[in-house]
């Protein structure tokens, strides 16, 4: 039985779509109008955790380490943003809930940007985080966590990881994860009608200024087409009234033709990248199911 979603999650979408905030962000996607500086650590997070930054090819990197408490399992948190947005205080938001909960150790990094960067630049400087916290963290658990554009360079770096016979996460957690950036799954022009953040034009023209002339449909861009095979666990989140979820749909169907581990949750009536808005009784749930799986698994 399908459940409908929480009255303030019901007042949220509402007054997104009166604001007709979609547009707005196609606005800023197409002028390039988004802040390239990441919001920094709440002030909040430092009470819980040990905060830390450091620089990786000239870009912050910051380590939330929790104060008291001895963590198995270590995270790299990729924020969403179509490529072209940058940290946000709602993505602080959603660490800080993650680091209180899982009590885990945390990286979050301000990964390279279009359209001053593309995806070479920001694959780059994803092999050297992930150096960093394999050769730091070698006898933990590492888990890649990501929210909508995030989720799909989650991913598509785990998909070269294996395709270079690298170690491969533990686990990977996908938020709203954008995995095609083609946008050509017939069935997103239905869910456009009812999705208040994103619009097919918007990121069709973010998507080409971070693949800079590479086929959209290469499994490091659009993670849907990769190969498969020998992968990590996979965990994701997804709103059937969210623009992008055709393709979480998708992403289940491959992985139960492939008898694939898998962990699928599927809201009715949740909007995209709703996990981040914390206060949200649905971002509360998932969150505990992410707890419970990754700290049982």
């Amino acid at each position: 039985m399908k459940v409908a979603p929480s009255t303030v999650s019901h007042v949220v979408y509402t007054l997104l779509k009166i604001t007709r905030f979609s547009n707005i962000v196609e606005k800023k996607m197409i002028e390039n109008k988004f802040s390239k500086y990441p919001a920094p650590p709440k002030k909040s997070i430092h009470k819980l955790a040990e905060v830390s930054l450091s620089y990786i090819l000239e870009r912050q990197v910051w380590e939330i380490k929790p104060k008291h408490s001895k963590s198995e399992i270590v995270g790299i948190f990729l924020h969403g943003g179509a490529y072209v947005a940058n940290l946000t205080k709602m993505h602080w938001n959603i660490v800080q809930k993650i680091v209180e909960m899982i009590r885990l150790i945390i990286y979050v990094p301000d990964y390279p940007l279009a359209p001053d960067s593309n995806w070479k630049d920001t694959y780059t400087f994803m092999d050297e985080l992930y150096c960093k916290v394999q050769e730091r963290y070698a006898d933990k658990k590492i888990v890649f966590m990501g929210d909508s554009a995030g989720g799909g360079l989650a991913l598509g770096f785990a998909q070269k990881l294996r395709d270079n016979g690298k170690k491969l996460p533990n686990h990977i957690v996908l938020f709203s994860p954008w995995l095609d950036l083609s946008m050509s799954n017939h069935e997103i022009k239905e869910y456009e009608k009812k999705d208040v953040f994103l619009t097919i034009k918007g990121l069709k023209y973010a998507a080409q200024k971070y693949a800079a002339g590479t086929d959209l449909k290469n499994p490091y861009l659009s993670p849907i087409y990769g190969d498969f095979s020998e992968p990590c666990p996979i965990t994701v989140f997804t709103g059937t009234n969210d623009l992008l979820h055709p393709d979480s749909k998708k992403l289940r169907e491959v992985c139960t033709s492939q008898d694939l581990p898998l962990n699928y949750f599927e809201y009715p009536g949740m909007f995209h990248d709703w996990v981040i808005f914390t206060f949200l009784p649905e971002s509360k749930d998932a969150l505990e199911k992410i707890k419970e799986i990754l700290v049982t698994e």
